[in-house]
């Protein structure tokens, strides 16, 4: 097939001017190419939107048909009413209006771009079509993803429009201003749904990257939380360690004692083999369960809190150590909680804070233990930015503390400083069942997210509701002031027809209406009014959309009615 192509190009190139043969190529790939894309893009515009819809989907589109049917049955029933049309004609174009109506309605869902197609006949055929154009164009902006198929398809109905308008009986400038009325129908209303549909995407957007930075926080909580568990393993294995170590000793002490006889020293050495046995063990163990490879730690092993201070100090800082309350004393658990809470406050301070004074105080009741570590913020800081460490050490902190039975508490004071602080059970205690910040961090967004809908949606409807009610107030107004202009000024056709000329004007002005209409000598036809006589106009109908209402023209000289008829317009 290729070389067969080649071929025939080289023929038909050879029989007219020369041209490189690269230009073949060159000259059919952008044809092949616009065709490619056209099918493409008709293939988009009749593709259907993915997903069944909702109940509450097949009440909103039921909702637009039988106001879309209502709208276009308005016009040949007003017809048929007036008797521009008999009744079989406006039978059949109410059929027509509700077909098309419902034809809108089912394709709004899952066809945007056909049922602006449908929408736009129904607006070129019914004059109140153009309110149906107008809310399946905006629905058509607010569904589809894709906005070229629905242009495409808007500017051949367009075309195709002021095409069949133009053939048609109407002048060019009617077909060109019905045109243009198509056109600002759905341009404005579908650039609004298109607006409506991209803020609802940044919108959900926005609320699923807050999703995602809480689970990122959880997750890097999460790993801080097994960290400090696996630095609260190590510690215990020290400890732990230290003693069974000291047991094995005293065990081996008795094993060689030449006091004790043979069974005892035979228990002794049982004994030493269980502690050293159980060291190993502990160490198998807290190597398993420690997660993290860490460096090796620089603190010195059974380092107290003034020991701590005084390394803190040898460093450079200023540190007020104030406490009433040994501890080294205290339960293994709590004192190295203790130990942690004044190390990762000294620590913040040092990189938050630094050459500023820190205050640490450890006071105890008999029962629980306080340990409070303050310290200035400095001007321009926020105590710990939780952007640069991300706040890894304060939740590692409060996850000791918890583990060791106490509460935990960070933040700043009212007087500009920095606080930390934990309470601890002196004699230790379990760990809580779990805390009230681990709740599920996509309820709590769903939450918010539920709470911003509740308060926009009330403004939302305002937004919609006040300016409909206000045109739907000034139209009222303006149809009630025109119909009571028009009674004022209507003339019932049996009133005309009883006066007679040359009947006394002021018995002629008993049954006339209030006012006239006031007609420009212009709108009138030459010589409509006699010479010495002075003409008023009326209606001959009341109904402010009567086509067939005519006006009445009485003539008054010397006081009296000198003529009448219908007036002669131009």
């Amino acid at each position: 097939m290729i070389g067969g192509l080649g071929a025939g190009a080289l023929t038909f190139v050879g029989t007219g001017p020369r041209a490189p043969v690269g230009s073949v190529g060159r000259m059919e790939e952008p044809v092949v190419a616009r065709g490619t894309r056209a099918r493409r893009a008709l293939v988009r515009a009749l593709r259907p939107l993915p997903g069944p819809p909702t109940r509450a989907a097949v009440l909103a589109d039921t909702a637009l048909g039988v106001f879309g049917a209502l709208l276009l049955l308005s016009a040949p029933l007003y017809s048929a009413l007036t008797g521009q049309y008999d009744a079989g004609q406006a039978l059949l174009r109410g059929g027509l209006g509700v077909a098309l109506a419902a034809a809108a309605a089912v394709l709004a869902r899952r066809h945007p771009p056909a049922a602006v197609v449908v929408a736009s006949l129904a607006s070129l055929w019914f004059l109140p079509g153009g309110l149906l154009l107008l809310c399946v164009a905006y629905l058509a902006g607010r569904r589809s993803p894709d906005a070229r198929p629905v242009l495409v398809l808007a500017a051949v109905v367009l075309l195709f429009g002021t095409v069949s308008l133009l053939a048609g009986p109407a002048p060019p400038a009617e077909s060109a201003m019905a045109a243009l009325t198509l056109l600002l129908n759905a341009g404005p209303a579908w650039l609004v749904g298109a607006y409506r549909r991209q803020h609802a995407a940044l919108t959900a957007a926005g609320w699923e990257h807050a999703r995602q930075l809480r689970r990122e926080h959880r997750l890097v909580a999460e790993h801080a939380r097994s960290r400090e568990r696996s630095r609260i393993a190590q510690d215990m294995h020290d400890s732990l360690g230290h003693e069974l170590s000291l047991i094995a000793l005293r065990a081996g002490a008795l094993e060689v004692d030449p006091g004790l006889g043979g069974p005892h020293r035979e228990a002794a050495a049982d004994l030493r083999a269980t502690a050293v046995t159980a060291t190993e063990h502990l160490r198998e163990v807290i190597g398993v369960l420690r997660t993290d490879a860490g460096p090796d730690p620089v603190t010195p092993a059974g380092e107290g809190v003034a020991d701590l201070v005084e390394r803190a100090r040898d460093s450079g800082m200023r540190i007020a150590l104030v406490h009433d309350v040994d501890t080294a004393a205290l339960p293994p658990m709590v004192g190295r909680a203790v130990h942690r809470v004044v190390q990762e406050s000294l620590t913040n301070a040092t990189r938050y804070a630094p050459g500023t004074e820190v205050a640490v105080s450890i006071a105890g009741d008999g029962e629980r233990l306080e340990v409070r570590a303050v310290n200035p913020v400095p001007e321009g800081a926020e105590g710990v930015p939780h952007g640069v460490g991300g706040g890894r050490g304060l939740i590692g902190l409060r996850e000791r503390v918890r583990l060791a039975g106490g509460a935990f508490a960070a933040g700043p004071t009212g007087d500009g400083a920095w606080e930390v602080c934990a309470v601890l059970p002196l004699a230790g205690g379990s760990a809580p069942p779990g805390e009230a910040a681990d709740e599920d961090e996509d309820t709590a967004i769903d939450r918010l997210q539920r709470a911003a809908r509740r308060r926009i949606r009330g403004w939302s409807v305002a937004l919609v509701a006040v300016p409909v009610a206000a045109l739907a107030g000034l139209a009222a107004l303006l149809l009630l002031a025109a119909s009571t202009g028009i009674r004022s000024t209507t003339l019932e056709p049996e009133e005309f027809e009883r006066l007679r000329p040359g009947t006394p004007q002021s018995e002629v002005e008993e049954v006339l209406p209030p006012l006239s209409v006031p007609f420009d000598a212009r709108e009138l036809a030459e010589g409509a009014v006699p010479e010495g006589a002075v003409c008023s106009y009326y209606r001959s109908s009341a109904d402010l959309f009567d086509a067939e209402a005519t006006f009445y023209q009485l003539c008054f000289s010397d006081g009296r009615l000198s003529g009448k008829g219908e007036a002669p317009i131009r």
